[in-house]
C-alpha cells in the first residue's frame, strides 16, 4: 500500500455492512479480516507510529456473560445464537489485527488502537449504497 508511504499514523475505519445475512458468511468476513490485514502490513512496511481501527462493539459483546467493564480481554462468542456474519467479521478482523502486532519482531511494534462503537452513521462519503444508509431509507 504505497498510499501509506510517509504516513505516522493510519486510520482503518471501511468494514462490509449487510442488511440481509448473506447465504455465505465469508463473503463479509473475508474482505474484513484481509483488509485489515493489509492495512497492518501496510503499517508495518512503512513503518507507521500507530494504527487506529474503527471496529464494533458487536467484537466484543455477542456472549452470554454480563461484565460490568468490558476490556480487551473480552471476545464475542462466535459460537453464539446471535453470532451473524457482521459479528463474525468484525470478531475476526479485529483479533487478526491483535494477533498481527503480538507476534511483530520488536523492532517492528506499533501501536494499535481499537475504537468499539455501537453504531456510526452519516452520509456516505462514496455516493454509494452502504448497509447503514439503507437503514434510514
Amino acid at each position: 500500500m504505497t498510499a501509506c508511504s510517509g504516513a505516522d499514523y493510519i486510520v482503518h475505519t471501511a468494514s462490509p455492512v449487510a442488511i440481509d445475512p448473506p447465504k455465505d458468511e465469508s463473503i463479509m468476513i473475508r474482505p474484513a479480516v484481509d483488509g485489515t490485514l493489509a492495512v497492518m502490513e501496510a503499517a508495518r512496511v512503512h513503518k507507521v507510529k500507530r494504527v487506529v481501527i474503527t471496529s464494533s462493539v458487536d467484537a466484543i459483546f455477542c456472549s452470554d456473560e454480563d461484565p460490568e467493564l468490558y476490556d480487551e480481554s473480552y471476545w464475542s462468542d462466535l459460537n453464539h445464537e446471535l453470532a451473524d456474519a457482521y459479528v463474525k467479521s468484525k470478531t475476526i478482523a479485529e483479533r487478526s489485527a491483535w494477533d498481527f502486532v503480538k507476534i511483530l519482531p520488536e523492532d517492528e511494534k506499533f501501536g494499535l488502537s481499537v475504537i468499539n462503537p455501537s453504531f456510526i452513521f452519516g452520509p456516505a462519503l462514496s455516493g454509494g449504497k452502504t448497509g447503514c444508509v439503507e437503514l434510514f431509507r
